[in-house]
């Protein structure tokens, strides 16, 4: 099967590109407009595969949480892709993308990824199975969730400030006996991300292609919108 995977979701922009037994990725984190330079990465990374993008049997985005404008535009690229080309379109939990970079870990894994406003995007995993739902949550919120547990290992792109930001108000205390590590989560996501669209599609066929990214906090637009709406109401 050949695959085009794409991540836009973060900072990072990750690419991975599977063509039956070959494959490619690319990843990079740092300055870069993704608006601007993602279709040409996509389309530079797939004529290096010998591949066009009719030549797709399969596209994969996550589907959040994440940055709001970036889950836009990494999903509305392919979603183009998919109408231009007939390409069935697959989107995938990002926070189930990064546990499953590290499913061998024994213990809690817990993904992390900047929400920004002091806030972060988490889960819970164990076992390869989620044990909560995506969380929109700040250290003194989220370590209340690790009661009970013994072994944690905070990962994603964001892992290390958050741990850091959880020594340094001293909420690990709370737990003395729980052991952390830390995983970068600089592994290959767009190919975790190809291998997860490739099971959902195989286990339930195609996203709709109205579907749209999975947000657990309101845009600030939206809060905008419903402070103004207060504001109008006190007025009546």
């Amino acid at each position: 099967m050949k695959i085009l995977a794409v991540d836009t979701s973060t900072q990072a922009m990750n690419i991975a590109i599977i063509n039956d037994k070959k494959q490619t990725s690319f990843h990079h984190i740092g300055k870069i407009e993704h608006s601007e330079n993602l279709i040409p990465k996509i389309i530079k990374l797939t004529e290096e595969m010998g591949l066009t993008l009719k030549d797709y049997d399969l596209l994969v985005c996550p589907k959040g949480p994440g940055s709001f404008t970036g889950l836009r535009i990494g999903m509305s690229a392919l979603k183009g892709i998919s109408v231009g080309t007939n390409t069935p379109l697959v989107a995938v939990d990002t926070n189930l993308v990064l546990a499953s970079q590290v499913s061998y870990f024994d213990g809690t894994v817990v993904p992390v990824i900047d929400a920004k406003k002091r806030r972060f995007y988490t889960a819970l995993f164990k076992d390869g199975q989620r044990i909560t739902k995506d969380i929109d949550t700040n250290e003194e919120e989220f370590i209340e969730l690790l009661t009970g547990e013994e072994r944690v290992l905070f990962t994603g792109p964001d892992a290390q400030t958050f741990y850091n930001q959880l020594l340094a108000k001293g909420l690990l205390e709370t737990y003395p006996n729980i052991k952390c590590f830390i995983d970068n989560g600089t592994h290959d996501f767009a190919i975790t991300l190809a291998s997860l669209g490739e099971n959902e599609f195989n286990l339930n066929g195609a996203s709709e292609l109205g579907f749209g990214p999975t947000y657990i906090r309101k845009s600030d637009a939206e809060v905008s919108l419903e402070n103004k709406i207060k504001e109008m109401n006190k007025l009546t």
